[in-house]
This record gives structure tokens, sequence and C-alpha cells, in this order.
């Protein structure tokens, strides 16, 4: 059954159903601000970050997505009442119509009941630390119709996520007032912090307004049903302690097919209300406001866009997988449904995967994640798990997390650096080649000299912290000279404390491949030749210890006993996907290697949802191997379609000239192509999601966590830079695609340091790969695409064959 369509045109997903299995979210915000809202215009808003700066409450790991930003309306003539968002209140939809447009931070909710057709539009405008709500009431009926609006949001009653979780005497603390068209809300008694401070205002002069949740929802009731609604006026509420809220009420008379304009305005910040009301009563200037939203996502997208025989390909590249992963790097992975700011900072390994799909898009914020990310390595190489940014950043180092009385906890200097038993194996090396890839795509050479400090003391240049985690991980090897895994490779769950990671030491090969380049293009010969020497030592460790001929795949790593991890000859874990699409995708393994394991991948791992992580599923525990094998059958790491390195496969069939493997594997668990299975998926159909059951799982093909994955940066990498083989370089832009054979061709316009690329790709001879000619305005080159003059456009024809 499907619960809505994809528009295209105005870059959308339409929700025509709202009772849909699960919430269908959106981030709004791309800046400081940010609300996490849901199809049923649930969810909570908070300031860069979800742990500390929370503005409004959530419920997590409730039945039902609430509290939430509500609109109501009341016709005061019969007293019936509904809301614009399905949810609360709920009304039939036999009686009733919804649809919910989730834009590119933006949504919006229209109803139409009882001759009354309601808009709202949410939406946080550039530069404005506010959540705007944008409403618009039309009377499509014969008759004047008097219709009562209400606002209503929770505010957090601590600015800290656990304290409204845990901590009571935050309900004692805080206060709202009233005064002029505007609810203040102070967290703690008499500041002025703008941290401390938020409120919630209207552009319409309230004929009514409560700052108290309970005088407004009254007793033994809750949003579906408030007291406050349900007699039409709100008790004019406001004092100190207990739980705290913002209703707005205006009563308008509007005649027939004519309609209401009017805001909410919900920010921080004392006097800001004020301000912002004041602007919005000019619409125009809403108006524009929202055009900047549009005019940001427009700008991003166009940067990259297709045209493919793919429409769902076409859907997710030219908008939603874009956006996810920009979603990744601006937000981090604590703010979701499932992740509600129960913790805060940086995963190194997320944050260093998510910034290697944006660079062209948001250059901007994939340095500052970059520089992130050196800060938090330590002298030795490896790089921080999980970290705070502003632990290292030194224009924050002296300064109090938060300037309320209620203290930010730091770490002091100790803890913030952790030991060898707790670094994870794989983090550090993911950061060299996202370095290389934003100086491709930027040209911003320099960067390779900046000097940034170590997070435990001493600095490097950018090009020494390269080398340094690169050190790291030729040091710490086991036995066999393959990576140590240490508390955890990329998979958390595999616990191999002294074994040795077959994942880590494919992903070391790549980053030295990328570093070597590197080396080569900056005329660095005496580390052209230690590190190709130390590559090629990985190659052989890999090649001599790795390879299961029996099964035809690579294993996945030992324990410390010297177990294999990974062979035809066991029965739990026998084939992974980690260890065989990287061992392709790094280069390190011959081409016939490559094509065997990458069947063995598709004949054990593949299903209609996507491949699964390994398989079968661990069923004895062995904590030699880890807590993975602890989890349920078919869940997450144990056997489910762990989403993540899914892309990793498109890559690997992709360097071996398998055009319709890629295509296969893709189509799998593009989330567009689920679009009509949602019963089955549950989840987001414009979303990737962290893990889908497996098939040792009752429920499989469930789709779970969406939205925070790394998924969706490695998918827009893999699909642009090598199934469409548009990739930047240190020196040109290299076009060299891998297509299913029955395309004919696709068309591609990349914008590239200044310039613009429209290429269009042609396949008369029905092949996967191999160009045949290029051309660059009518001329025929060889090799990649030179530098194009800054503002020119540029026509490349490109011929397979």
């Amino acid at each position: 059954m499907k619960y809505g369509f994809f528009d295209n045109d105005n870059r959308e997903y339409v929700i025509t159903r709202p009772d849909v299995p699960a919430p269908w979210t959106n981030y709004l915000g791309t800046e400081k601000f940010c609300t996490v809202i849901s199809h049923n215009a649930g969810g909570y808003s908070f300031y860069n970050s979800p742990e500390y700066n929370r503005v409004t409450k959530f419920r997590p790991n409730a039945s039902f997505d609430r509290p939430g930003h509500y609109v109501y309306l009341r016709d005061d003539e019969t007293g019936d009442y509904w809301s614009i968002s399905w949810q609360p209140v709920a009304k039939s939809l036999d009686e009733a119509s919804y649809e919910v447009r989730h834009g590119l931070s933006y949504s919006k909710f229209k109803c139409e009941y009882n001759g009354i057709t309601a808009t709202k539009t949410l939406f946080v405008p550039k530069g404005e630390d506010a959540e705007v709500w944008d409403v618009v009431i039309k009377n499509t009926s014969d008759k004047p119709r008097t219709i009562s609006a209400f606002s209503f949001v929770e505010f957090s009653f601590s600015h800290i996520q656990s304290d409204n979780q845990n901590h009571q005497m935050s309900l004692y603390s805080a206060g709202t007032e009233y005064r002029n068209g505007v609810i203040e809300y102070d967290l703690y008694y008499n500041t002025n912090d703008f941290e401390g401070f938020y409120y919630l205002a209207s552009t319409f002069d309230p004929d009514s307004y409560d700052g108290q949740r309970d005088s407004f929802l009254g007793l033994y009731r809750d949003e579906a049903n408030p007291i406050a609604v349900e007699q039409g006026q709100c008790s004019n509420s406001a004092q100190t302690c207990y739980n705290h809220c913002g209703s707005l009420h205006k009563q308008f008379v509007i005649q027939p097919g004519e309609e209401v304009r009017f805001a909410y305005i919900l920010g921080m910040g004392k006097g800001n209300g004020e301000k912002l009301r004041a602007k919005y009563q000019d619409l125009a200037n809403l108006d524009a406001d929202f055009a900047g939203i549009k005019a940001h996502w427009d700008e991003r997208c166009n940067k990259f866009q297709v045209k493919s025989p793919n429409e769902g390909l076409d859907t997710m590249i030219n908008a939603w997988t874009l956006y996810q992963a920009e979603t990744c790097v601006v937000w981090s992975r604590f703010a979701s449904f499932i992740e509600v700011g129960g913790r805060t900072g940086l995963g190194y390994r997320d944050t260093a995967q998510d910034a290697i799909s944006v660079p062209h898009a948001n250059p901007k914020m994939t340095r500052k994640r970059l520089v992130d990310l050196l800060r938090g390595q330590v002298k030795a190489g490896y790089g921080l798990h999980l970290f705070d940014p502003d632990w290292f950043d030194p224009e924050k180092a002296d300064v109090v997390p938060s300037k309320s009385p209620t203290v930010v906890p730091t770490p002091s200097d100790e803890d913030k650096i952790h030991g060898i038993e707790d670094t994870c194996s794989d983090d550090h090396l993911w950061l060299v080649p996202t370095i290389c890839k934003y100086v491709m795509e930027t040209g911003e050479e320099s960067f390779f000299d900046e000097v940034i400090p170590y997070a435990d003391g001493g600095d490097a240049t950018v090009y020494e912290h390269m080398k340094a985690a690169l050190d790291f991980s030729a040091e710490y090897v086991g036995n066999t000279g393959i990576c140590k895994g240490l508390r955890a490779d990329w998979n958390d769950c595999l616990n191999l404390g002294g074994g040795e990671s077959s994942m880590v030491s494919f992903l070391h090969y790549w980053a030295l491949q990328e570093f070597i380049d590197l080396a080569k293009h900056l005329g660095k010969t005496d580390d052209i030749d230690t590190y190709s020497t130390m590559a090629e030592g990985v190659r052989q460790a890999c090649e001599t210890h790795l390879w299961d001929d029996e099964g035809g795949w690579y294993i996945r790593g030992l324990t410390k006993n010297g177990d294999k991890i990974g062979t035809a000859q066991q029965t739990e874990g026998k084939i992974h996907l980690e260890s065989n699409t990287l061992a392709v995708l790094s280069g390190a393994v011959s081409q016939e290697r490559g094509e065997r394991a990458m069947d063995s991948v598709d004949e054990h791992l593949y299903s209609p949802y996507g491949l699964h992580l390994n398989s079968p599923s661990f069923a004895t525990p062995n904590d030699d191997i880890g807590f993975v094998t602890r989890v349920y059958q078919g869940v997450k790491e144990n056997g489910a379609i762990f989403s993540h390195p899914n892309p990793w496969a498109w890559v690997a069939e992709a360097k071996l000239g398998r055009g319709d493997q890629a295509m296969k594997f893709y189509d799998a668990l593009n989330p567009y192509n689920q679009n009509d299975m949602i019963e089955t998926r549950i989840a987001e159909p414009y979303s990737y999601v962290q893990f889908i059951m497996g098939r040792d799982h009752q429920d499989h093909g469930r789709a779970n966590h969406p939205w925070l994955t790394g998924t969706s940066g490695w998918a827009y990498f893999a699909v642009t830079n090598f199934m469409l083989g548009v990739r930047t370089g240190f020196e040109g832009l290299t076009v060299d695609p891998c297509i299913p054979t029955a395309w004919p061709g696709f068309e591609v316009t990349r914008q590239w340091r200044g310039a613009t690329y429209k290429i269009t790709v042609q396949n008369p001879n029905n092949v996967s790969k191999g160009v045949q000619s290029i051309t660059v305005n009518g001329e025929a080159i060889e090799g990649a695409i030179p530098v194009q003059a800054e503002g020119s456009i540029n026509d490349i024809i490109v011929i397979l064959g």
C-alpha cells in the first residue's frame, strides 16, 4: 500500500494518508536552530546540541510522537475542533482529509474539514534562531465562519535533555510571562541568557494565552483534547514553576472564499520574540525567508543533477540522498526520533565518512568537520571515538559551555583522551580519503600545510596528521601483519580485543592508495617510496592470510586465539559483507578474486531489501568474536541488512566493471523502490535507515532507525563517483561510468570550481564500462577533463565502448 508519492518538481515527498505505521520525520534548519518534526507535527527543537540546548519537550519511545508543534482550529459556533496536522486530535479520515509535504528543510501540513481548508508551513529561516509557522485558514463554505486558532508547544523544563527525564528540581526554576503578544519562557530565575530564554510569539494580537501546560491541557487530558480548545478560551496562565507551554489564541471571522494568514514564531533570546513578531507582520518577509530556504537547497542540489533511465536513482540523488547526507554532517548523529539527545558530540568514523559526500554542496561545513576531526586526533595517530569538538576548539576552550546555573558537564583533560583500550581501529583511517576529496573538490591545497594541534598536545600540518593515521595502523598489527581489531572496528559489536580485522587492513590499503596519489601530486618522493612499500606489505598480508579458497571469499578476521572468523567450514557467520566489499573497493585484490568474492556476496548475502551484513546469523555466544554473537539473529550487526556497507558493494562492482550487478544491489536498498511496500518497510521511503531486519528474523524487510546513518553519504558518494563515474581529482575531472548494459546513456550537470560541466554519456555498444572517447566543447581529449574557466559552461560528450 502506498501512503504518498515523490513530487520531484518541488523536491517534496507528499504524504496523502496520515495513518502511516510510524512517524515519518523531517529536519528543519540549516545552521544552529533545528527542529525534528514528524508528519503529525510531533517532535522537538534544539539549538546547536540536542542534549544541552533543548527548546521543546519530546517523549521518546512512546507509542505516538508527542508532544509537538501544533495548531488547533475550533468552530466557535458549534464547538467542534480539530488540528491542522492529523494528530493529535485525529479526526476520522472519513470526515477530514490531510496532506503533508516534507520538503528540504520545511514541512507543510494541509487539512480540509467541514468547509475549512488550512495549511501550516514550518521552517527555520536562514540567519534566525527561530522556527516559523506560516498559517493560512480559508473558508470554502458558503457562509461566514467564526474560527479560533490555538498554538501549542511544550517547553523543555531544562536545557539538558537528561534533566527533562530525571531531574525534577528543574520544575521549580523556570517560569513564563506574557507581554505584547509573546509568551516568554525563562529556564532559570532572572536570567537573560540567550540559551536559557525561549519564547512563542504570534503576528496577531492574541485574545487569550496559556503559559502553563496543565492549564491548557486540563486535568486527566492530553494533547488530543485540551480543555482550553474545548472551551474556546485559554485561561491566561503565566507563572513560575511546574510545566510550561506556549499557546496563543485568536478568533477570526472569515467570509465565504476569504482567507486569513498569520504566523507563530518559536525561538530563543530575550527580545527576539517582539523583534520577529514585528518582522513577520509584513507577510512579504515571511515569503522572502521561505524563498531563502528553497534557494539554499536549489544551490546545493544543482551542484550535481542526473537524468538517467532509473527514475528512483534520479529522485534520490538529485535531492533526498544529498539532503540526508548533509543532515548527518550538520547535526551529527544524536538528534532523531531514535536518538533524542541522550548524548552528543562527533562520532569519529561517522563524521569522516559523512563529510566525504558533501564537499561540493557544503565546502564550509566539510572543512569545519575536518578541522574538528584533526583536533580530535592524538599524536599516536588514532582518533577519539566520540568527542565534543568544543573541547579542542581554541576559540571555545576557555568558555564555559553554558552560562546557565545548570552546568554542562565537561570532562577533565585526562578524561577527554582515551587510551588504546578504547580505540576503534578504523576511525582515523577514514579521515585520509575524506581530506583528499575535500581538496580535490575545492582546490585548497594550502589546507595540507595548515597547522592543527593534536588532542593530547603538540601540533602538526594536516599532511603530517594524515601520515600519523597511516603509521598508527601500520604499527598496530597482529602476528599475520593484519591490523589489530582493538576495541572494535567499523562493526562496534565485533570486539576482537587482541584479534585482527581484515576490514581494517583493506581500509588501510585504500587510505594508503589515496595518500600515495596525493604524495605524487605534491612531489613528495620519500613519502611515495615509504608508503608504497607499506601498501605492498599490507596487500601481501591480505592475500596471504585472508583468502578462504573453499568459500571463495575473504574472511572477516581472526580472534585473539588465532581462530578465523568467516570461513566456509563455519556454520555461523561464515561470510561477511565488509571484508569482501572493501577488499575490492580498496584495489588490494586481483580481478579474479574480486569477482569470486562479490559473486559469493551475491549468492549468500543478497535479498530484495539489500545485502545482509553476515550470514548465517550467529546463534552461539562467543566473546572472542564479540557482542555481535549475543544480538538476536537477523537484527542489527547479527545478520541484518545493515545499510551502511551496502554502497561499498556498489563501488566494488563498479570497479570490477559489472554495472548490472552494481545496479541490482543499488535498487534493492533504494528506499524509493519500497514506496509501495510500506506495510513491510514501515519507515520513510525517502530516507535510508541504519538497518533492515534480516531473513533470520520474523520481521524480514522492516526498516529501522531512519535518517542518521552513514548510508546516505556513502550512497551518494558511490553513485556519483563510481556508478555514474563523475569524479574530481587534483588536476581534472574524470568521467568513467559503470552502468547497466541496457542503459543507452545518461546526462549529468556538475558544477566544479566555479565552472559548469554538462556531461552526456552515450552507450551505443551496450557496455557497462570503458570510455571510447571524450570531447570537451567539441575537442577530443584523453584522460581527465582539465579544470575549465570559472563561470564557463562546458559541453562534455563521453562515448562508452
